[in-house]
């Protein structure tokens, strides 16, 4: 079994880049993109489950999880029954990283990244917080990445054309 985490500031487009690769190894069955407990309600960027703060709190009491973090007053969750496939996807935070590296011996990870400008520019976008909470945001995402096996991917640019590279790092991963 295979893992690749993507891991990334807010903002760097890994959800963009997961939905865009997913349409694009659609014919792969062994490829899974594991979804993840939330306890915000999905977008339109995103595949989660919901739940309430305290029925995640009873699953991690419970062990349900593989890994579990709270970030912008969330909890996420990846649930230990959705690793199925030869290689699974998935969107974690930074500090998840080692959860999985513990338990897995084929674990990847891709570190999605983007200048401080173009952040700025897709976190105003959103418009879920202020723009001081938004530089506050970023200036706390220079933290630097630790993995056993780490690929950096920069983000920038076109964006059908960065899908594309970046499912093709997927698929040489899998293929390995």
């Amino acid at each position: 079994m295979k893992i690749i985490l993507i891991v990334g500031a807010s903002g760097v487009g890994k959800d963009s880049l997961i939905k865009g690769a997913k349409v694009l190894l659609s014919g792969y069955d062994d490829i899974s993109f594991t979804r993840r407990y939330i306890t915000r309600k999905p977008d339109k960027n995103e595949d989660n489950i919901f739940a309430t703060h305290e029925e995640m709190k009873e699953l991690i009491r419970a062990n349900f999880f593989i890994s579990h973090w709270s970030a912008h007053e969330n909890i996420y969750a990846i649930a230990q029954s959705f690793l199925v496939q030869n290689t699974n996807i998935i969107s974690v935070s930074r500090g998840a990283i080692k959860d999985f590296e513990d338990r897995f011996e084929n674990v990847f990870t891709i570190h999605i990244k983007a200048s401080d400008e173009v952040l700025l520019e897709r976190l105003l976008g959103r418009g879920r917080e202020s723009k001081e909470q938004i530089i506050s945001r970023i200036k706390r995402s220079k933290k630097e990445v630790v993995a056993k096996r780490i690929i950096e991917f920069e983000n920038v640019g076109n964006l059908n054309e960065n899908i594309i590279k970046f499912t093709e790092i997927l698929k040489a991963i899998h293929a390995a």
